[in-house]
């Protein structure tokens, strides 16, 4: 092993982490890695899994190619995992066919938990929310079963893999059928990886697919292994059959509807609200929220009287505190980069276009994507970002009058602001929480009701929650109902103390614990965020 190159040794590591399971983390790709070898350092082999990762920039091209897929921050898939390259047999998935009887399922069954429907090519021109994208009268029946018998759907890409309804796309020509059987076979892991980091599990979950062949064969005997229910209740029908099948569907009295992902975003739909039902709090956890808080408000009264600093370059700062359409396309450009190149992304967008008007960035999607893709391109995401920022645009001008400043001009509730701020796409949990934290923290705007702030997911804070054992699981629900069990006059405060320690102090690896502020009452549980 000592003479192997590093791309070769990550690739091994991949496989055999892939004999047992679909996807991995960064994490465990490079304890496998030093497993093998454990003379190799951590951080040699970071730009190497880089180079060998799909639609990433940056990185050492690598003579094996991009063999690894991102399913996830941080978590990946193998295109070829498995013991050869020969695709498994697929088993058969009995066709359900539909009676003369209109219904959601067969007597017995349970409703579906998650619907997975289909892309077809007939597509609009420009860049929309995938739900609106695609045309065609099947996909416009798809959709409508999928929001009104499904508690949540999905949408299949042929080009993205598994996508929120609420996520801007461009069109695209990639059918899955003109792929070959290795892609087929990548986008099916792809996918499975995907949803089950989406859902947490699929266990026990009933997932009715509504594609067509060449989907299902390349996702259903995934989510079967993991222990999913898979339906398929259109298998072999014609086209026209098809039509009528969902035609004769009922339509659920509107209490019974479900909530629609097509008409919400996913993180609106998750059960956040408090159970009023104590959380287990671990010993010296309240001890760990007084000296997060402490540390806070002391880092606030140090730079009492200046400016907030999103970023060091001046002017861009000064975009973000006087133009409120900056700050909330800066919230949009916070994800996968660090945090003073999104900040100053809205700046070096202005200078590129030549200015940051709404209504035309809205009318003028094209020029928006080509100064992001630009060199050095404003973000690694070139593909969503655009349609992203444009789709912020439009929203901006259709309800707001192309003011942006009046999402929160009306002094809302901390509440109701992060649910429109998530009506953004590119705005989920970890984004709202974050911004409604500044614009009341930093940019002193007036926000009513601070008990429904919320932490935000986010890597940094998600590592002190977990190594401080203020968290006993790396779980969303769980993580925003510790912060308002233990401070719940303001659970959002303490966000900005934790990311400030995990960003300093509280990294990936080993932690710098002699000087954290929390160094005389943490546990140091290094072990419990291992995967973040």
């Amino acid at each position: 092993m000592t003479d192997q190159p590093a791309w070769q040794l990550i690739l091994t590591a991949a496989r055999q982490l892939t004999k047992d399971k679909i996807d991995f983390s960064r994490a465990e790709l490079i304890d496998e890695v030093q497993r093998l070898h454990p003379t190799r350092h951590p951080q040699s082999l970071g730009p190497v899994i880089q180079g060998m990762t799909r639609d990433t920039t940056g990185g050492p091209p690598s003579p094996c190619g991009t063999p690894l897929i991102r399913v996830g921050r941080g978590r990946y898939t193998l295109a070829d995992s498995g013991p050869s390259h020969t695709p498994a047999p697929q088993p058969v998935i009995p066709a359900q066919r539909p009676s003369g009887q209109s219904r959601p399922a067969e007597p017995g069954e349970i409703p579906a938990d998650i619907a997975l429907i289909g892309c077809v090519k007939t597509k609009l021109d420009h860049p929309v929310s995938a739900r609106d994208l695609y045309v065609s009268p099947l996909f416009i029946r798809r959709r409508a079963y999928g929001e009104r018998h499904a508690r949540r759907y999905y949408i299949l890409s042929a080009e993205h893999g598994l996508v929120l309804p609420e996520t801007v796309l461009a069109p695209y020509d990639t059918a899955l059928a003109d792929q070959s059987k290795d892609y087929r076979r990548a986008w099916g892991q792809w996918v499975a990886a995907k949803l089950m980091r989406a859902e947490s599990q699929v266990r026990d979950r009933v997932v009715e697919i509504h594609a067509g062949d060449e989907y299902a064969q390349a996702i259903a005997p995934l989510l079967t292994q993991a222990g999913a229910t898979v339906r398929r209740p259109l298998a072999g029908l014609p086209l026209g059959e098809q039509l009528a099948w969902y035609d004769r569907q009922p339509q659920p009295p509107a209490s019974e509807q479900p909530v629609a992902l097509a008409k919400q975003s996913r993180e609106t739909i998750r059960r956040l609200a408090p159970t009023g039902i104590p959380v287990p709090v671990q010993p010296g956890a309240r001890a760990i929220v007084a000296a997060l808080l402490k540390y806070g408000r002391e880092h606030q009264a140090e730079r009492a009287g200046t400016s907030p600093r999103f970023t060091p370059h001046p002017e861009a700062n000064t975009l973000i505190l006087t133009d409120p359409f900056a700050f909330l396309l800066a919230v949009i450009f916070d994800q996968g980069i660090p945090a003073e190149r999104a900040w100053k992304a809205p700046y070096d967008l202005h200078q590129r276009l030549g200015h940051l008007d709404a209504a035309r960035m809205a009318s003028e999607p094209e020029q928006v994507r080509a100064a992001v893709a630009q060199p050095r391109t404003l973000h690694r995401f070139v593909n969503n970002m655009p349609g992203w920022l444009v789709a912020a645009a439009i929203i901006v001008v259709n309800e707001y009058g192309g003011d942006a400043g009046r999402i929160w001009a009306d002094k809302p509730r901390a509440t109701d602001l992060a649910t429109r701020l998530r009506r953004f796409p590119g705005i989920a949990q970890k984004k709202s929480a974050m911004a409604v934290e500044i614009l009341a923290r930093d940019l002193a705007v007036p926000i009513r009701e601070l008990s429904g702030t919320d932490i935000a997911y986010d890597v940094h804070v998600r590592r002190v929650f977990l190594r401080t054992r203020l968290a006993e699981r790396d779980d969303l629900d769980h993580m925003v109902e510790v912060a308002r069990w233990l401070h719940p006059e303001r659970p959002g405060e303490l966000d900005f103390p934790a990311w400030l320690i995990g960003r300093r102090w509280c990294g990936p690896g080993t932690p710098n614990c002699g000087a954290c502020p929390l160094r005389s009452i943490c546990p140091k549980d290094i072990a419990q965020a291992a995967a973040v």
